[in-house]
Protein backbone atom coordinates (compact mmCIF):
# COMPACT_ATOMS: atom_id res chain seq x y z
CA UNK A 1 0.00 0.00 0.00
CA UNK A 2 1.23 3.49 -0.93
CA UNK A 3 0.93 6.32 2.44
CA UNK A 4 0.71 9.56 0.86
CA UNK A 5 0.75 12.07 3.71
CA UNK A 6 -0.69 15.52 3.85
CA UNK A 7 0.86 18.08 6.34
CA UNK A 8 -0.94 20.92 7.94
CA UNK A 9 1.38 23.75 8.54
CA UNK A 10 -0.68 25.39 10.53
CA UNK A 11 -2.94 24.31 13.32
CA UNK A 12 -6.60 24.23 12.70
CA UNK A 13 -5.51 24.74 9.19
CA UNK A 14 -9.06 24.20 6.93
CA UNK A 15 -8.50 21.18 4.74
CA UNK A 16 -11.15 18.16 2.79
CA UNK A 17 -10.73 15.06 2.09
CA UNK A 18 -13.22 12.10 1.99
CA UNK A 19 -12.42 9.69 4.89
CA UNK A 20 -13.11 11.25 7.96
CA UNK A 21 -16.32 12.87 9.23
CA UNK A 22 -18.05 13.99 11.74
CA UNK A 23 -22.48 13.34 12.22
CA UNK A 24 -25.78 12.75 13.84
CA UNK A 25 -27.45 10.96 10.91
CA UNK A 26 -28.10 7.51 9.81
CA UNK A 27 -25.55 5.85 6.94
CA UNK A 28 -23.86 3.11 5.46
CA UNK A 29 -20.23 3.94 4.12
CA UNK A 30 -16.34 2.00 4.64
CA UNK A 31 -14.67 5.67 5.59
CA UNK A 32 -13.14 6.56 9.22
CA UNK A 33 -15.60 9.13 11.37
CA UNK A 34 -16.95 10.09 14.72
CA UNK A 35 -20.32 11.31 16.07
CA UNK A 36 -21.81 11.17 19.65
CA UNK A 37 -24.94 9.06 18.50
CA UNK A 38 -25.42 4.92 19.21
CA UNK A 39 -26.53 2.82 16.33
CA UNK A 40 -25.79 -0.26 15.11
CA UNK A 41 -24.28 -0.89 11.36
CA UNK A 42 -25.68 -4.55 9.93
CA UNK A 43 -28.84 -5.09 11.64
CA UNK A 44 -30.59 -3.90 8.25
CA UNK A 45 -27.52 -4.17 6.04
CA UNK A 46 -26.69 -6.87 3.87
CA UNK A 47 -23.90 -9.12 4.92
CA UNK A 48 -20.66 -7.57 3.81
CA UNK A 49 -19.05 -9.30 0.97
CA UNK A 50 -15.27 -8.17 0.25
CA UNK A 51 -13.39 -9.86 -2.67
CA UNK A 52 -10.62 -7.46 -3.91
CA UNK A 53 -8.60 -6.00 -4.30
CA UNK A 54 -7.10 -9.15 -5.48
CA UNK A 55 -5.04 -8.30 -8.62
CA UNK A 56 -3.72 -4.95 -10.23
CA UNK A 57 -1.43 -2.38 -8.51
CA UNK A 58 -1.18 -1.26 -5.12
CA UNK A 59 -3.80 1.13 -3.16
CA UNK A 60 -2.95 4.63 -2.97
CA UNK A 61 -4.22 5.87 0.50
CA UNK A 62 -3.90 9.35 1.83
CA UNK A 63 -3.62 10.09 5.52
CA UNK A 64 -3.79 13.65 6.91
CA UNK A 65 -0.92 13.67 9.51
CA UNK A 66 1.23 15.97 11.10
CA UNK A 67 1.37 18.54 13.49
CA UNK A 68 -0.83 16.90 16.80
CA UNK A 69 -2.24 14.68 13.93
CA UNK A 70 -1.42 10.87 13.92
CA UNK A 71 -2.67 7.88 11.66
CA UNK A 72 -3.91 4.50 13.00
CA UNK A 73 -3.84 1.31 10.88
CA UNK A 74 -5.43 -1.80 12.57
CA UNK A 75 -4.62 -4.73 11.40
CA UNK A 76 -7.29 -7.88 11.85
CA UNK A 77 -7.99 -11.57 10.65
CA UNK A 78 -10.65 -12.06 7.57
CA UNK A 79 -13.51 -12.92 10.45
CA UNK A 80 -13.00 -9.34 10.97
CA UNK A 81 -14.28 -7.84 6.87
CA UNK A 82 -16.68 -5.91 6.92
CA UNK A 83 -17.23 -4.76 10.56
CA UNK A 84 -16.53 -1.44 12.13
CA UNK A 85 -13.87 -1.54 14.76
CA UNK A 86 -14.42 1.14 17.67
CA UNK A 87 -11.73 3.63 19.09
CA UNK A 88 -11.99 6.76 21.76
CA UNK A 89 -9.46 8.43 23.51
CA UNK A 90 -8.40 6.73 26.40
CA UNK A 91 -11.03 6.47 29.64
CA UNK A 92 -13.70 8.40 27.30
CA UNK A 93 -16.74 6.65 27.00
CA UNK A 94 -17.69 4.13 24.23
CA UNK A 95 -20.46 6.41 22.68
CA UNK A 96 -17.66 9.08 22.01
CA UNK A 97 -16.71 6.56 19.37
CA UNK A 98 -14.81 7.08 15.79
CA UNK A 99 -15.22 3.71 13.58
CA UNK A 100 -13.59 2.72 10.54
CA UNK A 101 -14.78 -0.13 8.74
CA UNK A 102 -11.97 -3.63 8.34
CA UNK A 103 -11.97 -4.54 4.73
CA UNK A 104 -9.05 -6.23 2.29
CA UNK A 105 -6.51 -4.00 1.35
CA UNK A 106 -3.41 -4.57 -1.48
CA UNK A 107 0.80 -3.29 -0.85
CA UNK A 108 3.08 -3.76 -3.73
CA UNK A 109 3.59 -7.33 -2.83
CA UNK A 110 0.85 -8.74 -0.56
CA UNK A 111 -2.70 -7.83 0.46
CA UNK A 112 -3.53 -7.80 4.14
CA UNK A 113 -6.70 -6.73 6.22
CA UNK A 114 -7.30 -4.01 8.04
CA UNK A 115 -8.51 -0.81 8.87
CA UNK A 116 -7.28 2.54 8.76
CA UNK A 117 -8.20 5.90 10.70
CA UNK A 118 -6.75 8.52 8.53
CA UNK A 119 -6.77 11.24 11.15
CA UNK A 120 -6.04 11.21 15.27
CA UNK A 121 -5.09 13.77 17.22
CA UNK A 122 -2.15 12.45 19.39
CA UNK A 123 -3.03 10.63 22.52
CA UNK A 124 -3.99 7.29 23.94
CA UNK A 125 -7.21 5.69 22.32
CA UNK A 126 -8.99 2.14 23.36
CA UNK A 127 -9.12 -0.15 20.47
CA UNK A 128 -12.96 -1.71 20.98
CA UNK A 129 -13.60 -4.85 20.29
CA UNK A 130 -16.69 -6.42 18.50
CA UNK A 131 -18.00 -8.32 21.60
CA UNK A 132 -18.25 -4.11 23.56
CA UNK A 133 -15.07 -5.35 25.63
CA UNK A 134 -11.10 -3.19 24.63
CA UNK A 135 -8.87 -4.87 22.72
CA UNK A 136 -6.37 -2.86 24.23
CA UNK A 137 -4.76 0.51 24.14
CA UNK A 138 -2.52 2.15 21.18
CA UNK A 139 -0.64 5.39 21.88
CA UNK A 140 -1.23 7.80 18.51
CA UNK A 141 1.73 10.68 18.53
CA UNK A 142 1.31 13.93 15.28
CA UNK A 143 3.33 13.10 12.62
CA UNK A 144 3.29 9.04 12.70
CA UNK A 145 1.19 6.28 11.57
CA UNK A 146 1.08 3.84 14.42
CA UNK A 147 -0.15 -0.23 14.26
CA UNK A 148 -2.65 -2.18 16.54
CA UNK A 149 -3.17 -5.93 15.56
CA UNK A 150 -6.93 -6.48 16.62
CA UNK A 151 -6.57 -10.71 15.54
CA UNK A 152 -10.18 -11.52 15.42
CA UNK A 153 -11.58 -8.49 16.54
CA UNK A 154 -12.91 -10.02 19.88
CA UNK A 155 -11.09 -9.89 23.22
CA UNK A 156 -9.64 -12.79 24.46
CA UNK A 157 -12.11 -12.78 27.62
Amino acid sequence: MNLTTHTHTSPGAAHSHGAAHSHGAAHSHGAAHSHGATHSHGATEAPYVDDGPLAGPAEALVLDIGGDVGALVLYAEEACLGLEVDVTPAGAPRSHHMHTMIRRRRAADSEFIAGVYPELVEGTYTVWGMDGLPLGLVDIAGGRVSEFHAADCRSAR
